[in-house]
């Protein structure tokens, strides 16, 4: 507790100091010599009027006298002389002193009227004793002066001045010293100011309590700078609080133990954390308790050699917060040299909260990405539309099945590059299912199978088996290797007319799956590829049919006479060129009109039927067999001689013997046949002349008896 005595403040308001006081004691004191010097004179005086008589006997009486005033008036100029020089030195310090005081004087009034706080004191009664120039401005008064006297009640609004002169009451009743830290004070200007009191009892030489002394200081600056520092501190921390960025100090103090260094964190550092500031203390081992074990030891030799080397860093890494939350982390550093040593001093570092940005380009990543594979698709989807159309425009163009297949199989193989794959095509009896064509690596399998070992010509839907699944597989699929099996059925006017079954075999596989379009997408496209197989077979076998019609006989199912025509003008070209021969036989069935009237016009078609089926099962392949018109029919043999053909034509007679001609439970008998051949170029040199001739030698025979072989000869035919 401060206390201020009544005569230090009278000495600081009278401008007394120490040289004054000295001088004050100093002047006592030499009046004190002046007495013991007059009694010192006197005795020494009378000690020598007692020794005189012994020191001069021989003197008289008036000599003694004039001795005794001689030295009398000796002790007196000398006592005289001591005293003045005394006094003389006593005025001089008096004198300075006075000039002292009045300096020191000068100097604590130019002390207190320009220093800036303000001074003042008062007494018990609350009138001010003292007041400096910047008391009196804060108080609009024109000099110290006009304060000595009034009170706080002349100076505050009377609510105010009982505030304040209760508060030096206090001070006077406490004895101690108060601090007003805050208080706001208007001053002549009108301005708010921010006042920092200091109040203090003043006391007298008795320790007695006399009054107060108070200082003011004006701490408006000091508060607005705090203000400022406080607003641009929550600024600091609302922007890192937005941006999830915080800050770390490190000071470097222990470089060979950096667990020793002292940290420290922003608020949003432990927010980025998870963790509550003044709970956990920032240290080295808190911060890696939260990095990711899998990323500990990597960050911790960054942060080590970053250290060591005296560089900057940045590294990125996770952290697991106490709650389990996952947090991306960025942080990076530099340090700070010590401007004299150039010694590393401090290492500042931010850490920044990056889990946003990193979700967002992961999931950027996985757009582009996808968008990437939609593109790819896209170019997929072209690549397939575009062999899906040139497949349909080959189709367009194939004579026959056979060159449709090749066409199906080529595209297919395209279109499906790690699938095998077969064609296979339901017969025309509808009881077998053949392969007709393939590719990819050799599928293992039957080649004819029947329909129901396929689940999709059963159910007239695709049919998919994955391996490990339930799902049931095809029979006629060797399931040695294969992972999995795709079967599509093609229908034409809703018949099926076979399947596409693609298979995945061991080792096909893509080592990335997600690279390949997806089953569902292969599914589809097999769909698009039966489709336009099954609307090519079917036009194909339209346009098949529609040819039979215009070349076959619709009784016999053996070709016509146009199509026997076209096709000797074809055969005699080659005969031409090839320097052979092209036999025709033409054949007729005896009596076949009295057969007709025997048993009915039905009986001789199925007759003709049978006749048909007869011819087509015993010709080779590339001889042409055809009905010439009613019950005439003509077989077209190449390469062949003329013993050949009179050969042939015998059997064929011989064979027609045998045959079994049974109608409405009732067998007809047997079948006899007139035959006549005639060659190319031997009887005739155009289609004509080989036709008339092979006519000739037909009659020939039926004139010579019916049911024999006769060939062309010169003779006329009567």
């Amino acid at each position: 507790m401060s206390f201020v005595k009544t005569s230090e403040v009278t000495k600081k308001v009278s401008g007394l100091s120490e040289p004054e006081a000295e001088a004050r004691t100093g002047q006592g004191t030499d009046w004190t010599g002046l007495v013991w010097l007059t009694l010192i004179v006197a005795a020494g005086l009378t000690t020598f009027e007692r020794l005189e008589h012994f020191l001069f006997p021989h003197l008289d009486s008036p000599q003694h006298q004039a001795v005794t005033v001689c030295v009398g008036t000796i002790a007196a100029v000398v006592g005289t002389y001591y005293a003045t020089r005394r006094l003389d030195r006593v005025l001089s310090m008096h004198s300075q002193a006075e000039k002292k005081l009045a300096l020191e004087r000068n100097v604590l009034r130019t002390v207190t009227d320009n220093i800036p706080d303000s001074i003042f004191a008062k007494d018990k009664n609350g009138r001010y004793l003292l007041a400096n120039k910047a008391f009196a401005k804060l108080h609009g008064m024109k000099s110290p002066d006009d304060l000595l006297g009034k009170t706080v009640f002349d100076l505050f609004p009377e609510e105010r001045a009982a505030e304040l002169y209760k508060d030096d009451l206090q001070v006077m009743k406490s004895g101690g010293a108060i601090m007003e830290t805050e208080r706001t004070a208007v001053d002549a200007s009108g301005k708010l100011k921010v006042l920092q009191t200091t109040k203090v009892p003043l006391l007298d030489g008795d320790e007695a309590i006399v009054g107060i002394v108070g200082l003011h200081r004006d701490i408006t600056r000091r508060k607005e700078a705090e203000h400022r520092l406080r607003q641009s501190e929550a600024n600091l921390a609302a922007a890192q609080r937005i941006a999830h960025f915080g800050s770390v100090e490190l000071d470097l103090v222990n470089l060979e133990e950096p667990e020793k260094n002292p940290v420290r964190w922003s608020d949003e550092v432990f927010r980025i954390f998870g963790l509550e500031p003044g709970v956990e203390e920032p240290s080295r081992q808190a911060f890696f308790r939260l990095v990711h074990p899998d990323e500990k030891e990597e960050v911790r030799q960054s942060l080590d050699y970053a250290l060591r080397e005296a560089k900057p860093y940045a590294i990125d890494f996770k952290i697991i917060r106490p709650d389990g939350a996952q947090r991306n982390i960025h942080e990076r550093g530099d340090i700070i040299f010590d401007p004299k040593t150039r010694k590393p001093m401090k290492l500042v570092a931010s850490v920044q909260d990056v889990t946003d940005r990193v979700q967002a380009e992961l999931q950027l990543q996985r757009a582009n990405q996808e968008l990437a594979e939609k593109v790819q698709e896209l170019e997929q989807r072209s690549t397939e539309i575009t062999l899906l159309s040139e497949m349909g425009s080959l189709l367009q163009t194939c004579k026959d099945a056979e060159e449709a297949y090749l066409q199906i199989s080529a595209a297919a193989e395209k279109l499906f590059p790690k699938w095998s794959g077969t064609l296979s095509i339901t017969t025309a009896s509808r009881t077998a299912v053949e392969t007709v064509a393939d590719w990819g690596q050799a599928v293992p399998g039957e080649r004819v199978f029947a329909p129901d070992d396929c689940w999709a010509l059963r159910r007239g839907q695709p049919q998919l088996y994955r391996r490990g699944e339930k799902a049931s597989a095809c029979r006629h699929i060797d399931l040695t290797g294969v992972t999995e099996s795709l079967c599509v059925p093609f229908m034409a006017q809703g018949e099926a007319l076979g399947i596409v079954s693609l298979q995945m075999r061991a080792g096909q596989e893509q080592p990335e799956p997600a690279s390949r379009p997806s089953r569902e997408a292969e599914r589809r496209l097999a769909a698009v590829l039966v489709e336009q197989v099954a609307l090519s077979l079917g036009n194909l076998r339209l346009r098949e049919s529609l040819r039979n019609q215009s070349i076959c006989d619709p009784l016999t199912g053996l070709f016509n006479r146009r199509y026997m025509e076209e096709s000797l003008e074809r055969e005699f070209s080659r005969a031409h060129r090839n320097k052979s021969s092209v036999a025709i036989i033409m054949m007729d069935i005896d009596h076949f009109k009295r057969f007709n009237d025997t048993f009915g016009h039905q009986a001789g078609d199925t007759l003709l039927r049978i006749l048909g089926d007869f011819l087509k099962k015993n010709t080779r392949g590339q001889d042409i067999a055809c009905r010439y018109g009613g019950e005439e029919f003509a077989l077209v043999l190449t390469d062949s001689n003329l013993a050949g053909a009179l050969q042939r034509a015998e059997m064929l007679r011989q064979q027609v013997q045998q045959l079994s001609v049974e109608y409405a439970g009732q067998l007809l008998g047997s079948v006899r046949v007139s035959i006549g051949v005639a060659l190319f170029p031997d009887h005739g040199a155009t289609m004509g002349e080989v036709l008339r001739a092979s006519d000739q030698a037909l009659y020939r025979a039926k004139r010579e008896g019916r049911d024999r072989v006769s060939s062309w000869t010169a003779e006329p035919v009567v």
